[in-house]
């Protein structure tokens, strides 16, 4: 029966053969986003930078991402304290995923951003009954004249076997410089673009708005007010984040409400363009080269491996990791660990990998 019916169309097929219609052209956009970019970019230029190349507004998808956690267990000496400081990105800062459509902005003019493709499926977050995608706007001067936000990562140093795990310690930082974005942080106020198929899963920790209205079906607009650190590290221990002020709390159709972005320092927002190798929270920890020269120009501590339910404070081996930040100059955090023994998928393997706990590098901090 269905043979038939294919032989059947094929006449039809045949004589409409360059006739079709409705085919040719360009698919109208599925969603249109005004954005207006407010500020003054003079006294925030790098130095160095004399103007604006060319100004461009990124939809950025957002990433299900969990900090590492040397990052928000207690410091276990000021050492350790300085390290998260200058190596521990914000665990409440958006994170990005994939970058989406640019378009040219200027300073007070309002541009239209349309998409023509929803979000892939690796952005968003639930089951195909309920699921969700998050996304910024985010300003950048193109430097490099590619039309398209570059990310950048955590410049680390190098360790044993860099090349055979395709990590890049030179790899350079993106010459595109981020000058605002609609949601930075979720201590912050914030509008973002969301994405939502289906119900919506109030429990979802994905970027959540506690206390909002949920997104609308389909594309809409939201907006919150943020919350503090203090009191998101606070609810954390009662496994949650604390509610949104809800006169802060803002749902519409994308054709109802403008994104407005304020100027910013680049130092200030240049995370939303830091991508992260690892989603996971997990931590690699690395072999030591032979020879590191470069500690003088990063924050480093010795400390424990985190424990998690050993009871009475006391750390889940023996082991002493050596916990390396970036530097200054860098445009990313991030941190590199190192033990003396150990394997690259268990630190506490029983058939290490690597030993060097009998005959540590010259420049070992540590005990052993």
């Amino acid at each position: 029966m269905r043979r038939g019916a294919v032989v059947g169309l094929a006449p039809l097929l045949v004589a409409a053969c360059g006739r079709l219609q409705g085919f040719g052209g360009e698919a109208p956009p599925l969603v249109s986003f005004e954005v207006v970019f407010q500020g003054d970019l003079a006294p925030l230029r790098p130095a160095g930078v004399s103007d604006e190349h060319a100004l461009r507004v990124a939809l950025v998808w957002g990433a299900q991402w969990l900090t590492e956690p040397f990052c928000v267990l207690p410091a276990e000496s000021p050492e350790a304290a300085a390290v998260i400081d200058a190596g521990c990105r914000d665990p409440f800062g958006f994170v990005p995923a994939v970058v989406s459509v640019s378009v040219p902005i200027a300073v007070d003019v309002p541009a239209t951003l349309t998409l023509s493709q929803l979000p892939a499926a690796d952005v968003m977050v639930g089951d195909v009954t309920a699921r969700v995608a998050y996304a910024t706007l985010v300003v950048f001067d193109d430097r490099d004249d590619t039309g398209t936000l570059e990310l950048s990562r955590p410049r680390r140093p190098p360790f044993e076997f860099e090349s055979e795990r395709g990590f890049q310690p030179g790899r350079p930082d993106s010459l595109d410089i981020i000058y605002g974005a609609s949601f930075v942080t979720m201590t912050a106020p914030d509008q973002r673009v969301a994405y939502r198929e289906g119900a919506f899963d109030t429990a979802s920790a994905f970027y959540p708005r506690a206390g909002c209205d949920p997104p609308l079906p389909g594309f809409s607009v939201l907006a919150a007010g943020g919350f503090s650190a203090e009191a998101a590290l606070a609810a954390l221990l009662s496994g949650g984040l604390p509610p949104e002020d809800p006169a802060t709390c803002a749902v519409s159709a994308p054709a109802e409400t403008p994104i407005v972005i304020a100027a910013r320092a680049p130092a200030e927002v240049q995370e939303v363009g830091c991508d992260e190798r690892t989603d996971d929270s997990s931590i690699g920890y690395r072999r030591p080269v032979a020879d590191l020269s470069d500690l003088a120009s990063r924050v480093v501590a010795c400390a424990h491996l985190p424990s998690f339910g050993t009871g009475g404070g006391s750390p889940a081996s023996d082991l002493i990791q050596l916990v390396v930040s970036g530097r200054d100059s860098d445009r990313c955090k991030g941190l590199t660990h190192y033990t003396l023994r150990g394997c690259f998928e268990d630190v506490n393997c029983a058939d290490p990998e690597w030993d060097y706990t009998a005959n540590p590098p010259a420049w070992w901090p540590c005990g052993p």
